[in-house]
């Protein structure tokens, strides 16, 4: 699965962003600066919010429902921040096994809904936002460069919160009160490192690519509460919505109604055709039941009552009738084959054989290769007269 790591836009004038585009093997394959527009397609985008722009911070909560963090966080953070904790974005951390909190996350809400109203109005969409500052693991640095003349010094003390500061690129300071457990360095910055951390400091190369990276190995996201995914589908609802009431989606409302109303006006004319021909049918038959009975009164059930005048004229000639025993016998014999019924019970057009265990499924299936109406009920074979 292709994917794309992106810092998103620090404030409404910037023009582009610095992304790095992994491979499915989680490769980078290309890294740059592009508009918002002009980023590419994946299947996962994944935003990294600067670390100038929020405070890691250290909190302890224990296990909780998940719609209970956000009050949780502001009773916790209240009393550490300095700023209307109403304005603030307050996000959890990781869980940890225990389901637990050690982290939380602060920024500026209105910076941050901006940053992803910028994002949606070029056309794309953030899956997750991940802290810069999360990107370094607690009890390390960080060594940047931001220009040709200034440096960013990002940090994590052992309890995981986080700090930055800027510096000159020409600063002389011989050393760093800081005693991290290792430093990522970008490459062409290791003697200034050295020179800030020590020569006996742990340096790690890091590239811009490598530093974006590690955001998809974080389990951060900043997406929560009011900022969730959830939110921007209902945002995307609302535009659908929008471009519904346009002239031209009014126009394709229009003929898928007018076209439906055409399918159903043929649906109706079509049934109109069929009732007919019905109708004709059954006047036809009527008329010929007519006049192979004169005489009859009423022809109520056209059908049964032409069987039972030719059950009567069978009778009155000596001949079994149709719904007779003998016939309903002779058919039995069709499918029996050699086995002989343990007992049968006959009524008018319906003949019930009770035959041995077993033998029931076997009759009724030759009574449908020979087109005979059969049933099966238990151990006894239904045989019923045609119609």
């Amino acid at each position: 699965m292709m994917r794309l790591v992106f810092r998103l836009p620090a404030n409404e004038s910037s023009t582009a962003v610095e992304y790095l585009r992994l491979d499915a093997g989680a490769h980078g394959a290309e890294t740059g600066y592009a508009q918002l527009a002009l980023l590419p397609r994946v299947a996962q985008s994944i935003g990294v919010w600067p670390a100038e722009r929020l405070s890691l911070l250290a909190v302890r909560l224990p296990a909780m429902p998940q719609a209970r963090w956000q009050a949780a966080l502001a009773g916790a953070l209240e009393d550490r921040l300095l700023g209307d904790i109403a304005q603030q974005h307050l996000a959890a951390g990781p869980r940890e096994t225990d389901g637990g909190l050690r982290w939380a996350a602060c920024c500026e809400r209105s910076a941050l809904r901006a940053a992803l109203q910028q994002v949606e109005q070029a056309g794309r969409e953030v899956s997750r936002v991940v802290p810069e500052s999360a990107l370094l693991e607690p009890g390390w640095a960080c060594l940047q460069r931001l220009d040709e003349s200034r440096l960013r010094l990002l940090w994590r003390d052992a309890a995981g919160e986080a700090a930055w500061l800027h510096l000159q690129a020409d600063d002389q300071t011989p050393a760093c009160p800081l005693a991290p457990e290792g430093v990522l360095c970008e490459p062409g910055l290791e003697d200034l490192a050295r020179r800030w951390f020590g020569a006996q400091a742990p340096l790690q190369p890091c590239d811009r690519g490598q530093w974006l990276a590690r955001a998809t190995e974080s389990r951060w996201d900043l997406r929560q509460f009011e900022l969730a995914p959830r939110a921007a589908a209902q945002r995307l609802w609302s535009n659908l919505r929008e471009q519904a009431g346009s002239r031209a989606w009014r126009r394709v409302a229009w003929l898928a109604a007018t076209l439906a109303g055409l399918q159903l006006l043929g649906l109706n004319l079509h049934a109109m055709q069929l009732r007919g021909q019905l109708d004709r049918l059954q006047q036809q038959m009527q008329t010929t039941v007519a006049q192979a009975l004169p005489g009859t009164p009423a022809l109520l059930d056209p059908h049964l009552q032409l069987s039972r005048a030719l059950d009567e004229a069978r009778q009155r000639v000596g001949q079994p009738t149709g719904s007779g025993l003998e016939v309903l016998m002779g058919q039995a014999a069709r499918v029996l084959g050699g086995t002989r019924p343990l007992a049968l019970d006959f009524a008018p057009g319906k003949l019930r054989l009770q035959l041995p265990t077993g033998q029931a499924n076997a009759a009724a299936l030759r009574c449908a290769e020979g087109g005979l109406r059969c049933s099966v009920q238990g151990d006894s074979l239904l045989v019923q007269a045609a119609d």
